[in-house]
C-alpha cells in the first residue's frame, strides 16, 4: 500500500513539474504610440480562456503563469485591438488610436502603411518610427528618415538638405510647430538642424499637398515637437562628436517646459586626421549647435497656448594652403500657437511667428578678397477652422506672410583697392492666402480629397523691383481606389505657385541667393501628376509611383559663377526657363520577427531649357540625380543588443567647371565649359551600428552605441576648390581643380540615457 502511495505521489509531482515548466511569466507596459505615454485600463485577455487583467495607472500588467504559446488580446475603447503571442511581447506594447478613414486623410495613420492614405507616398512618422532608425554617429536623424524614402535624394555632398522629384532645395517647405524653417542643413551631412529627441511626429508630402500648405513646389515637411508630458522626462547623449540633452518638464497641471540643446566638437578629432582634403583637416575648424525651448500653457480643457523658440548655428573655417575661407549660417525662429476645441467636431488653431535666416561666407581664392551675406525673414500669421464629421472632413483657413529678403551684401577688394557694388538692398513682399480642404468617400472603394488655395502676392518698390501684384489659383485633387483589401491605386494632381526664386553660385563653395518675382520674372508654377500603387501582405509592403512634373519660370544665373556675386543688378544675370522631371519610384519593406528591412530605388531625369543657355537645348539641372538607392536594416537580437545598417548610393551633382579667368577693366571674368557638363562622382557609403541596452534602474534607462560611419572609407567630395596661377596684372589666369573630401571613416561611441 505504501508503494502505491509513493508511486502516486511521484506521478503527481512529475505531472505538476511538467505543467510548471510549460508556464510562462509575462510583464510589460502598454503605451499610446501617438503620444508615447502609458495607457491605463487596457483589457489584456488570454485568448480562448477566462484569464485576463487590466493595466494600472502606469500602463503596467503582468501574468505569473500562462500556458506556453498563449495569445494576448489588448483592447480599449478608442484604440485598435492588438493580438500578440507571449513570445512577441517586449518591454513596451504600443496601441494605435482608432481614427476613421476620412480622418486619416488629414491626420494620417501612425504606421508606415500606405493603403489607408489617399495621396501617393504621403508619409507620417511617429516617435516610435524614428526610434527604429539605425544610428548615424550616435544620432537618429529625422530629416535623414525622409531622405531614405523614394523620390527624395541628398541635396549635395556635404549637406543634409534634400531634393524631391527634380526640384531644388528652395522648393521644399519645412515647418516646425507651424513656423517656417528656411534651412534644414548642417555642414557635412552628419546632422540635420532638427534634433530628433524633441520631435513628436513628422509628416512628409511630395504630392497632393493639403491646401493649407503653399509657397513651395516640391514637398512639405511638417514637424511637431513633444507635447505636454504626464511627468517630467529627460533624455540625451554624450559622445565623441556631440553632446545633447532634452528635457520635457511638467511644471504643474497647466504649465510645461520643453528644453533641448546640442553641440558638436569635431575639432577634437583634428589631430587624428592629417589629410588636408578632409573636413577634419588640421587647418580646418567646424562646429555647430542648436537650441529649442517651448512653453505650453493649458488655459482650460478646451484651450492651449504654445510658444516655441528655436536657434541653429554653423561655423566653418578653412586656412589650408594660405586660404582664409569662412562660412556661417543659422536660423532663428519664434512663434506662438493658440488651439481651441469648440466641440467634439469643431476646432481652430492660430499661429503668429517670425523666422530669420542668415548666410555669410568669405574667401580669397581669386585675385581679390571678398565676403558676402544673405538674409531671409518671414513674419507669418495663420488661422484655420477644422470640422470633423463622420461623413466628411472640412478645413478652412487664411494665411498672411510679410517677407524681407537681402539677396546679397558683398564687400570686395582687388589689389588692396575696394570694389564698389551697387543696389544691395532688401526686397520686401507680402502674400495673403485663403484655402480649403475637403475629404470624403465617393463610394465604399473610392475615396477623394480636394483642395483649393487662392493667393495674392504684392511686391514693394525698390531700385530694382517695381510695385507688382500677382494672383494664383492652386487646385489639388487626389483619388484612391481600393482594388482589393490589400491593394490600392492612387492618382494625384496639383498646381502650385512659388513667388521667390533661387539662383545658385557653384564656384568654390555653394551659395544660394533668393530674389522675388517681378513683371519680367514671373512666379514659378508647377503642374504635377502622380500615379501610385500600394500592396501589402504578411508583413511585406510594396509601394510604387510614377510622376511627371513641369515647372515654368524656373530661374538660373547666367553662369552660376562668382561673376554674379559682383553684379550691380542681380536680375540682369538671371535667366528664365523651364524644366521637366519624370521618374519611377519603388520601395520594399519587410518585417520578420525582430528584423526590419527597407529598400528603395528612384530612377529619374530632370532637364532644363533656357534660350540663352546651351544654345537653347535641354541640359541636366544641377540637382538632377538619375539614380538613387538606399537600404536600411534593423535587427533586435534580444532586450540587450540591437544592430543597424545603412547603405546609400546617389548620383553626384552636376556642375559647370571654370576654364580660366580673364581680367577686363580690373574685374575678373570667368570663362566656363558647357552648362553642367561635369558631374561629381557618385556619393555612396555604408554605416553600421551596434547598441547595447543596460538594465533599467527604475526610471533610469541607458544605452551604449557604437557607430562605424563610412565603413569602407570612400572619399566623397563635398566641395571643389580652384587654384589659380597668375596675378591681376596678367590678362589670363589659369585655373586648376581640387576636390575636398567629406568625412572619412569615423568610429564613434555614444552613451544615451533617459530618466
Amino acid at each position: 500500500m505504501n508503494k502505491i502511495k509513493l508511486l502516486f505521489l511521484i506521478s503527481f509531482f512529475t505531472l505538476l513539474s511538467n505543467n510548471i515548466s510549460a508556464q510562462e511569466i509575462v510583464s510589460s507596459v502598454v503605451f499610446n504610440i501617438e503620444k508615447n505615454i502609458p495607457i491605463n485600463d487596457v483589457s489584456v485577455q488570454v485568448l480562448n480562456t477566462e484569464l485576463g487583467t487590466y493595466t494600472d495607472t502606469k500602463g503596467s500588467f503582468s501574468f505569473d503563469n500562462l500556458p506556453e504559446g498563449s495569445i494576448l488580446v489588448f483592447s480599449k475603447i478608442g484604440f485598435t485591438t492588438l493580438r500578440l503571442s507571449i513570445n512577441s511581447v517586449t518591454r513596451t506594447v504600443y496601441l494605435s488610436p482608432k481614427v476613421s478613414m476620412l480622418k486619416e486623410i488629414i491626420i494620417r495613420s501612425f504606421s508606415s502603411s500606405q493603403l489607408n492614405k489617399i495621396v501617393p507616398d504621403q508619409i507620417y512618422f511617429s516617435k516610435k518610427d524614428i526610434e527604429r532608425l539605425p544610428f548615424i554617429l550616435g544620432e537618429k536623424d529625422v530629416i535623414k528618415l525622409i531622405q531614405y524614402t523614394p523620390g527624395v535624394q541628398q541635396a549635395a555632398e556635404g549637406q543634409s538638405g534634400f531634393l524631391v522629384r527634380g526640384g531644388n532645395g528652395s522648393m521644399n517647405l519645412t515647418l516646425l510647430d507651424n513656423m517656417y524653417l528656411h534651412n534644414t542643413s548642417h555642414l557635412g551631412g552628419l546632422f540635420s538642424t532638427i534634433n530628433s529627441d524633441f520631435v513628436h511626429s513628422l509628416e512628409f508630402s511630395k504630392a497632393g499637398f493639403d491646401a493649407g500648405y503653399g509657397g513651395r513646389l516640391s514637398s512639405v515637411t511638417d514637424i511637431k515637437t513633444l507635447k505636454q508630458p504626464d511627468s517630467t522626462h529627460f533624455e540625451g547623449s554624450l559622445g565623441l562628436l556631440s553632446t545633447k540633452l532634452t528635457g520635457n518638464i511638467k511644471i504643474n497641471n497647466k504649465h510645461s517646459l520643453l528644453i533641448s540643446g546640442r553641440r558638436t566638437y569635431l575639432e577634437v578629432f583634428k589631430p587624428f586626421f592629417g589629410d588636408d582634403t578632409s573636413i577634419l583637416g588640421k587647418k580646418k575648424n567646424y562646429f555647430l549647435y542648436d537650441f529649442l525651448t517651448k512653453h505650453s500653457f493649458k488655459l482650460s480643457d478646451k484651450s492651449e497656448i504654445e510658444t516655441t523658440l528655436y536657434i541653429t548655428s554653423d561655423n566653418f573655417r578653412d586656412q589650408t594652403k594660405g586660404r582664409n575661407r569662412k562660412l556661417q549660417w543659422g536660423n532663428s525662429l519664434l512663434g506662438t500657437t493658440f488651439k481651441h476645441q469648440f466641440s467634439s467636431s469643431l476646432s481652430s488653431q492660430t499661429t503668429v511667428s517670425n523666422s530669420f535666416y542668415k548666410f555669410s561666407f568669405g574667401d580669397n581664392d581669386f585675385p581679390f578678397d571678398y565676403s558676402a551675406e544673405s538674409t531671409f525673414n518671414v513674419f507669418s500669421l495663420k488661422h484655420y477652422f477644422l470640422l470633423d464629421k463622420p461623413s466628411y472632413l472640412l478645413k478652412l483657413g487664411i494665411e498672411y506672410n510679410k517677407n524681407n529678403i537681402l539677396p546679397k551684401d558683398v564687400k570686395a577688394r582687388i589689389d588692396d583697392s575696394p570694389l564698389e557694388i551697387l543696389n544691395q538692398e532688401k526686397y520686401k513682399y507680402d502674400d495673403v492666402s485663403l484655402y480649403g480642404d475637403l475629404a470624403f468617400s465617393v463610394s465604399s472603394k473610392l475615396k477623394a480629397k480636394t483642395g483649393l488655395r487662392l493667393t495674392s502676392f504684392f511686391t514693394h518698390k525698390n531700385a530694382l523691383v517695381g510695385k507688382d501684384t500677382f494672383f494664383s489659383i492652386e487646385p489639388r485633387a487626389s483619388l484612391k481606389y481600393e482594388y482589393k483589401e490589400n491593394q490600392a491605386f492612387k492618382l494625384s494632381y496639383q498646381r502650385l505657385s512659388q513667388f521667390v526664386h533661387q539662383a545658385s553660385i557653384n564656384f568654390s563653395l555653394p551659395a544660394d541667393f533668393f530674389v522675388v518675382s517681378t513683371k519680367n520674372i514671373k512666379p514659378q508654377v508647377v503642374n504635377q501628376f502622380s500615379l501610385g500603387y500600394a500592396y501589402e501582405t504578411n508583413g511585406l509592403q510594396l509601394n510604387s509611383a510614377v510622376y511627371f512634373k513641369n515647372v515654368s519660370n524656373y530661374t538660373e544665373f547666367r553662369n552660376g559663377s562668382v561673376n554674379n556675386l559682383f553684379s550691380n543688378d542681380i536680375y540682369r544675370d538671371i535667366l528664365v526657363g523651364k524644366f521637366n522631371s519624370y521618374g519611377f519610384e519603388v520601395s520594399l519593406n519587410k518585417k520578420i520577427n525582430n528584423f526590419t528591412a527597407q529598400t528603395s530605388l528612384t530612377l529619374s531625369k530632370t532637364l532644363a531649357k533656357f534660350e540663352d543657355i546651351n544654345q537653347g537645348n535641354y541640359f541636366p539641372t544641377t540637382f538632377d540625380r538619375p539614380i538613387n538607392v538606399n537600404t536600411i536594416m534593423h535587427y533586435r537580437l534580444n532586450n540587450k543588443f540591437e544592430f543597424g545598417a545603412l547603405f546609400l548610393l546617389t548620383s553626384g551633382q552636376n556642375y559647370t567647371r571654370p576654364r580660366d579667368i580673364r581680367i577686363i577693366n580690373e574685374r575678373p571674368i570667368l570663362n566656363f565649359e558647357s552648362k553642367n557638363a561635369s558631374r561629381f562622382p557618385s556619393y555612396h557609403r555604408l554605416d553600421l551600428s551596434c547598441t547595447y541596452s543596460f538594465k533599467n534602474k527604475g526610471k533610469w534607462k541607458s544605452k551604449l552605441n557604437l557607430t562605424l560611419y563610412n565603413v569602407y572609407n570612400n572619399s566623397n567630395p563635398f566641395q571643389i576648390s580652384y587654384n589659380t596661377e597668375g596675378n591681376v596684372d596678367d590678362s589670363f589666369i589659369e585655373i586648376t581643380e581640387k576636390r575636398d573630401n567629406l568625412f572619412p571613416f569615423l568610429p564613434t561611441l555614444n552613451w544615451l540615457f533617459s530618466f
